[in-house]
């Protein structure tokens, strides 16, 4: 009789396990397409608010984090209201802090990198000596973390595409940088489906950009 109590107990837990699982996958999948159809800043907004209730709900793991941060970025990246953006920034940059204490990768750290773009946009006259080369160096912390990582080189060839030649960019840069990002996106494959997979098509609309 105890060992039956015993295997039941183990198939309940496994199966609250399973279910939980299931839940995550399917609650992260169902913001993922939320996000990808976001148009607008609220919108956006809205998105990242739904990935922080997965991550209090689920604190051990880093995507939800990740993609709040993301879709905080897109939000400050997209808004027309500039004293809005280091807030809007500062919360992705808190999220990217929560997800680095669970797990140190090159895709956290691509998307530090897009947070010191955020802050340039601000005005880039005053603080583009200060935040690109910050951007940069992250951008060199994350290749060498992987160097098939193709959001480095799409990122990459982004600075370099709208920094001066004389400041060392220019499309002719930029192109090296998106003609690589491209070719990794074709064999690019996301460890699962919760995985980042946003860069490919602005890649290929930007290298077309650098060949006009």
């Amino acid at each position: 009789m105890k060992k039956l109590f015993f295997s039941l107990s183990l198939l309940l837990i496994g199966f609250v396990g399973f279910s939980q699982s299931a839940e995550y996958t399917s609650g992260m999948k169902g913001l993922l397409m939320k996000m990808e159809a976001s148009k607008s800043p609220e919108a956006l907004h809205a998105a990242a608010n739904g990935f922080e209730r997965i991550a209090a709900a689920e604190p051990k793991q880093w995507l939800p984090k990740y993609y709040a941060a993301y879709c905080y970025v897109m939000e400050a990246m997209s808004s027309t209201d500039k004293e809005k953006i280091d807030g809007i920034v500062d919360q992705a940059d808190a999220q990217l802090e929560a997800a680095l204490a669970i797990e140190k990768n090159d895709e956290i750290v691509c998307l530090q990198s897009l947070c010191k773009t955020a802050r340039i946009n601000v005005n880039p006259m005053t603080r583009g000596m200060k935040f690109g080369p910050q951007a940069a160096r992250l951008l060199e912390t994350a290749g060498a973390m992987n160097a098939g990582n193709p959001r480095v080189f799409f990122l990459k060839g982004q600075s370099a595409f709208y920094t001066p030649e004389a400041f060392g960019g220019g499309k002719d840069k930029a192109k090296e940088m998106f003609t690589k990002a491209v070719e990794l996106f074709k064999n690019f494959k996301p460890l699962n489906d919760l995985m980042p997979i946003w860069g490919a098509d602005d890649a290929t609309k930007m290298l077309a950009e650098c060949s006009k």
